[in-house]
């Protein structure tokens, strides 16, 4: 019985059907490049006050080799800092726009030297975006979560006490409030990036909807997430002169640092319901050690899609109120 069948009956027995999960071996010219390319970020970004996301993501041990996270290591690249007064430092994202060039060379000649990632298994890649060959979902492997992500309250927008935007919530500056106020756990609402990275952010046009502007003006105001590279979103400011849009990586690394667990909210996305994000996405929680539950509002089949793909790679879902409720889904 699917998900769906699941949802309809409000029946929900568990799921034994994952499969294994398998890795590739990144071959020595791509390790290599790997290398170069990360070296190349921490020297360009020496001089930053860095957050805390690890710039390497391990797979499950035995599974594989680590892949950059090139989330946490961008982040860096452009200050992203709690202690930023959000002025925009031209000469930081014209860096980072080379280094992402400059990636996206080196693996392109990789791909010409040791050929491109066959249909069982996917090679990393050096920007962070996700491939479109990826791994089987994992046999049996939960992330920690469940109910007791909720023991002492989630925290999400219009809380006491705090900035009443989303912004807010979604920045490392809601995550260090809602741990020192006791909560539980914090709502990080996610949105994928043109070039397939994820990004903690609630509405599907933020420069429209949640304050954020281009300072550099080259961005139509009513962009899409979804039609924007991680370069462009990341140097979104807002006018509330502190907040700017950052990768989940980084917001992981923020959870982890405050002892806190993430109720990460997917929003109408397809690609949520692919093995690569999806993937992606565990793979990141489980080498932070953090607690976490996935979401997303009720929408139909599409929605079912998601919540499924993400009780296969370990998660324990529910839907998202939304205005219509919400339902707990569990471990599948």
């Amino acid at each position: 019985m699917n998900l769906h069948d699941k949802f309809s009956n409000r029946s929900f027995p568990g799921n034994k059907g994952d499969t294994n999960r398998s890795y590739l071996q990144a071959p020595f010219l791509f390790r290599f490049t790997q290398g170069a390319y990360t070296l190349a970020m921490n020297f360009f970004s020496a001089g930053s006050n860095p957050l805390s996301a690890p710039l390497f993501g391990q797979p499950e041990a035995g599974l594989g080799a680590p892949f950059l996270d090139s989330g946490a290591a961008l982040a860096r690249l452009a200050g992203t800092s709690q202690l930023s007064s959000g002025a925009a430092d031209l000469s930081q994202f014209a860096a980072l726009q080379m280094l992402q060039m400059t990636a996206q060379m080196l693996e392109m000649l990789t791909m010409l030297m040791v050929g491109a990632p066959n249909s069982s298994a996917s090679l990393p890649s050096l920007t962070g975006t996700v491939d479109s060959a990826g791994a089987s979902p994992p046999s049996g492997a939960r992330i920690p979560g469940g109910k007791s992500n909720y023991a002492h309250g989630m925290f999400h927008k219009g809380a006491k006490g705090a900035p009443n935007t989303y912004a807010f919530e979604n920045s490392p500056a809601g995550i260090k409030f809602a741990a020192e106020h006791g909560y539980s756990s914090i709502d990080i609402d996610m949105q994928i990036t043109k070039d397939g990275v994820p990004v903690a952010t609630h509405w599907s046009q933020p420069m429209q909807k949640d304050g954020f502007f281009d300072p550099e003006h080259k961005l139509k105001p009513n962009m899409k997430v979804s039609e924007m590279t991680l370069a462009e979103v990341m140097r979104l400011r807002n006018k509330d002169g502190r907040s700017q849009i950052y990768p989940v990586a980084t917001m992981i690394g923020e959870l982890k640092k405050h002892g806190i667990a993430g109720d990460f909210e997917a929003k109408d996305d397809p690609r949520f319901a692919t093995n690569e994000m999806m993937g992606y996405l565990a793979n990141l929680v489980r080498s932070s050690g953090i607690k976490a539950n996935l979401k997303t509002i009720y929408r139909g089949p599409r929605s079912l899609k998601i919540l499924e793909k993400a009780q296969q790679f370990g998660f324990w879902v529910r839907t998202a109120d939304g205005g219509k409720g919400s339902k707990d889904l569990g471990y599948g």
